[in-house]
């Protein structure tokens, strides 16, 4: 795993004058609106499908080209972002392929990337544009709402963003996705996209499941319990709120790692359980303190100022 922190500063992507978005939601509206904000870019198209989705967008401003004309959004971009789940990825990159200008970049937002970038580069090796590159990206940011109507250009401020270069992939190619990805707030990490899978579904898709297994939990015990649910079950159940459709399709594309997490959450949580019906109050303790360290490791509390 390699860590590159780019030399530009948010709000500037040196060698880009244009992006396009293609697809409309909470993450696609977020990289167009953030976009407006980046000195050098002078341009942000967006591609939306739907006619009432185009609609609410042209009220927005969001986008500088907002339109279903894919040649119209595309044509003119240095790089092009595909903020679509992994299903769509297929048809629209043949659809826009013919379109492209010479020498763009393509870039991504799934959150699995090995099957993203096996798909991408296998359409651009089969086709006559040698001239294009493919260049992975996952930045850790969203919310369990999703929608254009909850996209904001500060969604990314601080985000880490996974960058997975695949075949297609050059030096160029990867230097001008970092800094886009920079320009609009994110630390950048370089890595293979099979690392990013194993990674990515113990830190997001996990728990995920988790968040939902919690809900399902309480709405399996007697209803009373309802009824005592405070702020610390909001908090961490928020996630369950998400898309179904979305996470049952992430979760579909890294079953496997997924998987192997699963099962090793399961074993902690068979030991967990006989320290409890075991009453062994030192070992629980060690765990809980455990945690409690490892918790301020991945997020340092505040320090108040005084």
């Amino acid at each position: 795993m390699e860590f590159e922190f780019n030399s530009s500063e948010e709000g500037d992507a040196p060698c880009l004058g244009s992006v396009a978005v293609i697809g409309p939601g909470l993450l696609g509206g977020s990289v167009a609106l953030a976009s407006k904000h980046v000195k050098s870019i002078k341009t942000v198209s967006l591609w939306a499908r739907r006619k009432e989705a185009l609609a609410e967008l042209n009220k927005s401003e969001a986008a500088d080209i907002i339109s279903d004309d894919v040649a119209e959004v595309v044509g003119g971009s240095d790089l092009v972002v595909l903020a679509t789940p992994v299903g769509a990825l297929e048809d629209l990159v043949r659809m826009i392929l013919l379109h492209l200008k010479e020498g763009a970049v393509i870039t991504d937002l799934c959150s699995v990337k090995a099957p993203a970038v096996n798909i991408v580069d296998t359409i651009i090796s089969q086709s006559a544009r040698n001239d294009i590159s493919f260049v992975g990206a996952h930045p850790m940011a969203g919310s369990e709402s999703g929608g254009f109507e909850n996209a904001r250009a500060d969604l990314f401020s601080g985000a880490v963003c996974a960058v997975t270069p695949g075949e297609s992939s050059i030096k160029e190619s990867e230097e001008l996705v970092v800094n886009f990805w920079q320009s609009i707030g994110c630390r950048c990490v370089k890595i293979d996209c099979i690392a990013h899978d194993e990674l990515v579904a113990r830190v997001s898709h996990l728990p995920h499941l988790i968040a939902s297994a919690i809900v399902e939990t309480v709405f399996k015990g007697t209803s009373e319990a309802q009824l005592l649910a405070g702020p610390g079950l909001r908090s961490m159940t928020r996630i369950a709120a998400g898309s179904p459709e979305m996470w049952a399709e992430i979760i579909c594309q890294n079953k496997d790692a997924i998987g192997n997490a699963m099962e090793d959450h399961i074993n902690l949580l068979n030991d967990l359980l006989q320290k409890v019906r075991d009453a062994n109050y030192n070992d629980l303790n060690k765990f809980l303190e455990d945690a409690k360290e490892n918790r301020h490791r991945l997020y340092p509390p505040i320090k108040e100022q005084g």
